[in-house]
């Protein structure tokens, strides 16, 4: 059925209702969001089973994965329960987090504390010296990979606007604020130029990862902050997606990851690449029909055409290869289309599908029998659940059930109900699992069994629990714990739970982990990443210790005195600063595991120069004020390690330098311009030694010329 475009007052995107002293007391769009995306389709089903099925998803989903465990008081985080991330939390999944917590907020959810919660998280693993988060932290709450993976901060920035139109920004945390903080950022940091392609990170220098560019989020910022520089964003994700649509006329699949080159699109030819990332369509880039189609749902084929012809050719394909069941989905295909994975991972491949058979009503019967499929399937840790598959489920259904407008184009609905519960037919709880047991353990793990509850209505889900809190949920009659601390005691339940959700749990049992007594591997490469005439920035090899789930800690020895005042965890830019200029320094590493034990490297020497030979800071955040035959352009100063030095900066646009005499502030007037004419600026920052180095290009225009 088709949906009729959603009334639209478009308030002002710095404002949200509030009450006569700035404060929000509800939530202005609550969950359900009874509203209509301006385009496409939606399921053949009425919007109180569209809610209901939300609504029991993501209660099921957050009693699952988010958790208080290693986050500190006031915060909470995702668990993503998988062997990349080891009960950690990626940035990835605390945006996907934050996107959820909002809009299923409502006075019966709670979900503003999660929301703050989840943003306090993010902000205490800050990438050091950025707005954005770092994108991984482990079990226990340390970053230890402190760049950022975009994708998840792009959600957290989106989240934390729709916040700003959900609560206001005038409470403990200014939404909007925080919101800008991060868009500015990533443009400056996490947006290649000339090409305005998305970086894998903040230090990435080519590699792009095709699922990383979501138009609609783009076009959100543009509006909200009046960068044009958002639209180069936009329309550069669209040239990618072009090359691959062409590339690839039956699927439009695009691939996991490439590299950039001088025009913003791969440099091959052929269907399948040069190298595996190019030619995997797998759990990574599963996301984007989803993305593409979400840019669809709230602005049409306003950004681009293919918003609408890219998923909608991605679902004609999958639908073809999964002949009526979803459950055939693989995990990983080729761009051209054939199978690449022997094993099936549905969640993640299904769901982006359905919302890209949204875009076009010829899909409907599509569309109707892929959320079927969905609307069965409960979180779990176990296959064909996971983190990850089912992050990607929950975003994908927040966007099938309707319940993931713009906020921006729609006027608030704050008496919104949830829908009445469906009545009571079965009140008997299943029987009580028996035979509970622990049937092995390791340094990790606890492997439990049971035997079958029974249950008059049919078969029956296991909710696993580990020291009162749920670990897991399962059909099957055995489990394993995972990530867990050696030389531990956990206390575990197990409950027999209905379809209509009755319970009866377990007695408890206890299982105890192995203890390690082994040291980690001698820390071993051990080299000066950097060094100056005051500093030296050390990088190491992560050791080999058999407890292989809990990260090592380390601590850093300078001719040896203790140099960290709390524990590294991350094996790379370590930067001693204040030392003399041109004197040896001696530096040791003692690497510990979570048992405690600990192993000391050998001696590393190295050196501070004795002239110096290290550049500026990048010159950064310039913006241009507009006239229509000039520019006036400022940036944010470098800095230099030599005290005695001074900073001076020229100005050039490509290689023609634009000053006569060297700039001492922070800012330059560019003159004799033509009206509206595009130019790139960029700013180089020169030490007295003459050491320099480049902000990144700023692409601005002159205005109009006024006539009078």
């Amino acid at each position: 059925m088709s949906s009729p475009a959603v009334a639209t007052n478009n308030p002002a995107v710095d404002t949200a209702p509030a009450t006569t002293d700035g404060t929000i007391t509800a939530e202005q769009y609550p969950f359900p969001h009874n509203v209509e995306y301006p385009h496409g389709i939606m399921p053949s089903l009425d919007r109180d089973t569209l809610n209901r099925d939300m609504l029991s998803m993501y209660t099921k989903w957050r009693d699952q994965y988010i958790t208080t465990v290693g986050a500190a008081p006031g915060e909470v985080r995702v668990r993503a329960s998988d062997s990349l991330y080891k009960d950690g939390a990626p940035s990835e999944g605390v945006g996907f987090a934050m996107l959820l917590s909002v809009y299923m907020a409502s006075s019966e959810t709670g979900s503003r504390t999660d929301f703050d919660g989840l943003f306090r998280y993010y902000k205490r693993n800050l990438s050091p010296g950025y707005n954005f988060m770092g994108w991984k932290v482990d079990k226990e709450g340390n970053s230890i990979d402190p760049y950022a993976a975009p994708d998840g901060d792009f959600d957290a920035s989106t989240a934390l606007l729709m916040a700003h139109k959900q609560w206001g920004s005038s409470g403990a945390i200014n939404y909007l604020d925080e919101a800008k903080k991060i868009i500015r950022d990533a443009m400056e940091h996490l947006i290649y130029k000339p090409s305005y392609l998305v970086k894998t990170s903040q230090t990435s220098s080519t590699a792009v990862i095709s699922s990383y560019e979501i138009p609609a989020w783009f076009q959100l910022y543009k509006d909200i902050t009046g960068e044009d520089r958002w639209d180069k964003a936009t329309d550069a994700g669209y040239r990618m997606f072009d090359h691959f649509y062409n590339l690839n006329p039956t699927t439009g699949l695009v691939p996991f990851k490439w590299v950039l080159s001088s025009t913003g699109v791969p440099t091959y030819t052929g269907a399948n690449g040069p190298d595996s990332n190019s030619t995997s369509y797998g759990f990574d880039p599963s996301r984007l029909p989803w993305r593409v189609a979400q840019d669809f749902l709230w602005n049409g084929t306003e950004n681009s055409q293919l918003a609408h012809d890219l998923p909608d050719r991605n679902v004609k394909w999958f639908m073809s290869k999964i002949n009526g069941n979803p459950d055939n989905a693989l995990a990983n295909y080729n761009v051209d289309g054939t199978d690449r994975a022997t094993y099936t991972s549905p969640r993640n491949m299904t769901g982006p599908m359905a919302v890209a058979a949204m875009v076009d009503a010829s899909n409907q019967e599509s569309l109707d029998l892929l959320y079927g499929y969905l609307r069965k399937q409960e979180p779990m840790s176990d296959w064909p659940g996971g983190y990850y598959q089912d992050a990607v489920m929950m975003m994908s259904m927040l966007v099938l059930t309707g319940s993931m407008p713009n906020f921006y184009d729609s006027a608030p609905y704050p008496t919104s109900k949830m829908p009445a519960p469906l009545p009571a037919t079965d009140t008997t709880a299943p029987t009580k699992p028996l035979n509970f047991k622990v049937t092995g353990t390791t340094l990790n793990t606890v492997n439990l069994s049971w035997a079958a509850a029974a249950d008059d209505q049919g078969p029956v889900m296991y909710e696993i629990r580990r020291d009162g809190r749920l670990y897991n949920v399962t059909p099957t009659l055995n489990t394993k714990l995972e990530y867990l601390d050696p030389g531990t005691t956990y206390s575990i339940t197990v409950t027999a739970r209905d379809a209509a959700g009755n319970r009866t749990a377990s007695e408890a049992v206890t299982g105890s982990t192995t203890v390690d007594t082994v040291a980690p591997a001698k820390t071993t490469g051990i080299v000066a990443q950097a060094r100056s005439l005051s500093s030296i920035t050390l990088k190491w090899n992560k050791p080999v210790d058999n407890d292989s789930i809990n990260e090592l800690s380390y601590d850093v020895y300078r001719n040896g005195g203790k140099v960290n005042a709390g524990p590294v965890y991350f094996p790379s830019d370590y930067k001693i600063e204040n030392l003399p200029a041109g004197t040896p320094q001696s530096f040791t590493i003692v690497a510990t595991d979570k048992s405690g034990n600990s192993s000391t490297s050998d001696v590393f020497t190295t050196s501070t120069t004795a002239t110096d030979v290290t550049a500026p800071s990048r010159p950064s955040y310039l913006e241009g004020k507009r006239a229509a035959d000039s520019v006036v352009l400022k940036w944010a100063g470098s800095t230099d390690d030599n005290p005695g030095s001074t900073v001076s900066y020229d100005v050039f646009t490509g290689d023609t330098q634009l000053n006569r005499e060297p700039v001492t502030g922070t800012s330059f007037t560019v003159t004799n311009l033509q009206p509206q004419t595009e130019i790139s600026l960029r700013v180089v920052a020169k030490d007295s030694a003459g050491n320099t180095r480049s902000s990144y290009l700023y692409d601005t225009s002159t205005k109009k010329l006024k006539v009078k």
